[in-house]
C-alpha cells in the first residue's frame, strides 16, 4: 500500500467518525430541546454542527473519488460534476466559521445590547443563518467565476491548486482570515465592556467564559489552514511542491474536523448539561420539586 492510498484511507476515517458525531449530537439536541428554534444559543449550536455535517459529507465524497483514483492510477474521474464539488465544499467552510460568527455576534447583544431584546430574537437569528449561507455561497462563488476551481489529474479531483496563488489566498481570506479578525474584534470589545462595567451579572459571566470559549474553538478551527499555508509558503519560496501536498492539507482538514465536532460539545453549557445529568436519588416529593426549580433556573441562566 503506497502512502497516498494509506493518507486517503486515513482521512476518510476521520470524516466517518466526524459525520457519526455530528448525527448522534444533532439528534441529542433535536430530541432534548423541544423545540430547539425558539432557544436561541441552541439554534445556534444546531446550526453549526449541521454545517459540520455537511461539510464532512462533501469532503468524504472528494476523498472517496480521490481513493479511486489512487487504486486505479490510470482513470480519470472528471465529470460536469467535479468543480460544483469542490466548491461546495469551500461553501461548507465559509458556513462554518461565520456560523461561528454568529455566535460571537449573539453573545455581543446578549451582554452589551441586552436591552434591546429583538436583536436576541430567534426570528433575528433565524434571518442571519439564512443570510449566513447566502453569503458563503455568494462569496465562494469568486473563486468559481475566475475558474480556481481546476481538476488536478494526479488528486483525481477539481480543487485549488497551489500553484494559482491568487484563488488560494483570496479563499483563504474569505474562509479562515475574516471570520476570525471579526471573532478576536468582539471579543476583545466585551472583555473590554464587562471590565469597564462596575457591577458584573451572573449571565454576564457566563457569556464572558463561552466567548472565550468560542474564540479557543476558531482558532482551532484556523489550525486547519496552517498546514495549507504553510505548504503554499514553501511553494513560493523554494519553487518546489511537496510530493504529497494536497493528502497533508486533507489530512489536516479532516482531523480538525474530527477535533471541531468534539469540542464545540465541551465549549456549549447546554450541551454539556444534557451528558453531566445527576444520578437519580430517592428524594421526598418536595425535594424533587426543589430540585427541578433549581435545575430550571440554572438552565434560564445558561440559555
Amino acid at each position: 500500500m503506497n502512502i497516498e492510498i494509506l493518507l486517503d484511507s486515513i482521512i476518510l476515517v476521520f470524516l466517518g467518525l466526524s459525520l457519526f458525531l455530528c448525527i448522534v449530537l444533532l439528534i441529542t439536541i433535536f430530541i432534548s430541546f423541544r423545540p430547539f428554534t425558539s432557544n436561541v444559543p441552541i439554534l445556534l449550536t444546531f446550526n453549526t454542527y449541521l454545517t459540520l455535517l455537511l461539510t464532512c459529507i462533501a469532503m468524504f465524497i472528494i476523498y472517496v473519488y480521490n481513493l479511486y483514483g489512487d487504486l486505479h492510477p490510470l482513470v480519470s474521474l472528471k465529470d460536469s460534476w467535479c468543480e460544483l464539488r469542490a466548491y461546495f465544499v469551500n461553501v461548507c467552510f465559509c458556513a462554518l466559521y461565520y456560523s461561528c460568527v454568529l455566535k460571537s455576534i449573539f453573545r455581543l447583544f446578549r451582554i452589551v445590547f441586552y436591552k434591546l431584546k429583538f436583536l436576541q430574537s430567534h426570528s433575528f437569528f433565524t434571518n442571519a443563518i439564512i443570510l449566513q449561507w447566502f453569503l458563503s455561497f455568494i462569496l465562494i462563488l469568486l473563486n468559481f467565476v475566475n475558474g480556481d476551481y481546476q481538476y488536478l489529474p494526479l488528486q483525481y479531483r477539481c480543487w485549488i491548486s497551489f500553484e494559482n496563488i491568487r484563488g488560494l489566498l483570496l479563499a483563504t481570506t474569505i474562509i479562515y482570515i475574516c471570520p476570525l479578525l471579526t471573532i478576536l474584534f468582539i471579543s476583545i470589545y466585551i472583555i473590554r465592556y464587562v471590565r469597564q462595567t462596575n457591577q458584573i451579572r451572573q449571565r454576564q459571566q457566563r457569556d464572558l467564559i463561552v466567548i472565550k470559549r468560542i474564540s479557543i474553538f476558531i482558532l482551532v478551527l484556523t489550525c486547519i489552514g496552517l498546514p495549507t499555508v504553510s505548504i503554499l509558503f514553501i511553494w513560493i519560496i523554494s519553487g518546489k511542491l511537496i510530493p504529497i501536498a494536497y493528502h497533508i492539507q486533507g489530512l489536516s482538514m479532516s482531523i480538525g474536523l474530527f477535533f471541531a465536532a468534539i469540542c464545540f460539545a465541551f465549549i456549549t453549557p447546554q450541551i454539556q448539561e444534557i451528558f453531566n445529568q445527576r444520578k437519580p436519588c430517592v428524594c421526598s416529593p418536595v425535594m424533587i420539586r426543589g430540585y427541578q426549580e433549581a435545575i430550571q433556573q440554572e438552565t434560564e441562566e445558561l440559555v
